[in-house]
């Protein structure tokens, strides 16, 4: 009985630390998150492509903030009432220094 109480304390301390936290948020995300698409489109240009995604939400892919040789390239899934749900970089470029990518000064999130 001991062994079965020391492995279930055992246990219960392995579960505690497996408890879930909020996953950081990037600063695209931060920045553009349940924003308008249209803000968005204005500010920076039509998208390249969209298509249907799950749920009745539309994937639109954007490029631009080109300046010498690099270019910000974004994901941005937005919901049927033209809400950003969620912005993801493609492709970027890691700002020096630990500082803000290129997207992240492109598109206004640094």
């Amino acid at each position: 009985m001991r062994f079965r109480l020391a492995l279930l304390s055992v246990f219960a301390v392995v579960v505690s630390a497996c408890t879930t936290t909020s996953a950081p948020t990037n600063p695209l995300q931060e920045r553009w998150n349940g924003k308008s698409a249209g803000e968005f489109f204005a500010a920076f240009g039509p998208p390249n492509s969209d298509r249907s995604g799950p749920g009745g939400t539309t994937v639109n892919t954007w490029r631009g903030g080109f300046t010498g040789g690099r270019s910000c390239y974004v994901e941005l899934i937005v919901n049927k009432d033209y809400t950003i749900r969620t912005i993801r970089a493609l492709a970027d470029r890691p700002g020096t220094n630990g500082g803000p990518s290129h997207c992240e000064k492109t598109l206004d999130a640094d």
